[in-house]
């Protein structure tokens, strides 16, 4: 395989976006009820031989509560309860997992600002920033607080802040720099 076919193999086709969960339904315009859209897809695709662990997280431990998306402003609100399956032998939840709850999180706060050809599917990570600011415990009843600081073209930035949702510490924060990509036609060979 030469140079140029070897790049074009790795280029991303439309046809992925047919697969739930990947894209955003633009034509849903209230901002929490895209979330929820979103996330719905992930619960009627069901379980799957071949799913990763951010969507067992998608379909079964997430929930959205507020979504807005006005006057340059736009924010998500989620709650979870800090699950066993996301803890370590201290009985804390991993840090790797605390990272793909603001990943997936800070990533549906931008569905509002989705429109048809501009970041209808989610974008790819550039850079994910967290900082632990205390543990997240076993059991511990969870708000992660996000806001599209800045969305262009190609590039995005979302911070996010997990919060104990008893006393209000906060637990965490991320920002979280995502690149948006595109996809090429699919061509029928018919």
């Amino acid at each position: 395989m030469g140079k140029h076919e070897s790049l074009k193999a790795q280029r991303y086709t439309t046809d992925l976006l047919k697969i739930p969960g990947m894209a955003f339904d633009v034509t849903v315009a209230d901002p929490k009820e895209r979330i929820e859209a979103y996330l719905n897809e992930y619960r009627k695709a069901g379980q799957t031989k071949d799913e990763g662990f951010d969507e067992v997280f998608m379909r079964e431990h997430i929930s959205i509560v507020s979504a807005t998306s006005s006057e340059g402003k736009t924010t998500a609100v989620f709650e979870m309860k800090a699950s066993p399956v996301y803890t370590n032998r201290m009985g804390n939840m991993h840090g790797g997992a605390i990272a793909m709850i603001h990943d997936m999180c800070t990533t549906m706060a931008a569905a509002p600002l989705a429109r048809k050809d501009f970041w209808w599917f989610g974008g790819v990570s550039r850079t994910l920033l967290i900082t632990y600011l205390r543990p997240v415990r076993k059991d511990m009843d969870l708000v992660i607080e996000c806001e599209v600081l800045q969305q262009g073209s190609r590039l995005a930035t979302i911070r996010g802040q997990m919060r104990d949702k008893n006393t209000g510490a906060l637990l965490s924060v991320a920002e979280h720099n995502k690149a948006s990509i595109n996809f090429e036609e699919v061509k029928s060979n018919l």
